[in-house]
C-alpha cells in the first residue's frame, strides 16, 4: 500500500494587505507631524483598493483603507478649520501691517507665536 503525497493549498498571498494595514496605522500616528500623515494615508488608500481587488490579505487590507479614509477625512477637516482662521487675517486692507496680521494671527490660532522681526539695521 503506498502512500498518497500530502497536497498542500497554496499559499495566500498577503503582502498588499499587510502594505495597505501598515500604512493605514502609520498615516494616523504621523498626522500631527505637519500632514505627513495625509501623504501616507493617499499611498494607503490606493494600495489598500489594489488589495481589495486583488484579494491579497482582504481584511487587512479593508482594515488599512478604512484608516487611511479616516486619516483622509481628518486631515481634510483639519484643513478646512485652519485656512478658515487664517484667511481673514489675510486682508490688506484689514491689516495692513505685519505686526496687525500677527496679531490677529495670535488671536484666531490657538498655537500661534509670532516671533519679532528684526529690525533693518540690525541689532
Amino acid at each position: 500500500m503506498a502512500y498518497q503525497p500530502v497536497e498542500y493549498p497554496p499559499r495566500q498571498r498577503r503582502g498588499l494587505g499587510v502594505a495597505a494595514l501598515a500604512l493605514g496605522i502609520a498615516a494616523i500616528i504621523t498626522l500631527l507631524l505637519c500632514g505627513l500623515g495625509a501623504i501616507l494615508a493617499v499611498a494607503g488608500t490606493v494600495i489598500g483598493i489594489i488589495a481589495v481587488a486583488r484579494n491579497n490579505g482582504r481584511g487587512m487590507a479593508v482594515t488599512g483603507l478604512a484608516l487611511s479614509v479616516i486619516t483622509l477625512a481628518l486631515a481634510i477637516g483639519a484643513g478646512v478649520w485652519f485656512f478658515g482662521r487664517v484667511s481673514p487675517c489675510t486682508d490688506q486692507a484689514r491689516y495692513p501691517t505685519k505686526a496687525d496680521r500677527d496679531h490677529c494671527l495670535e488671536g484666531r490660532v490657538p498655537f500661534f507665536k509670532a516671533t519679532p522681526t528684526p529690525a533693518p539695521g540690525g541689532p
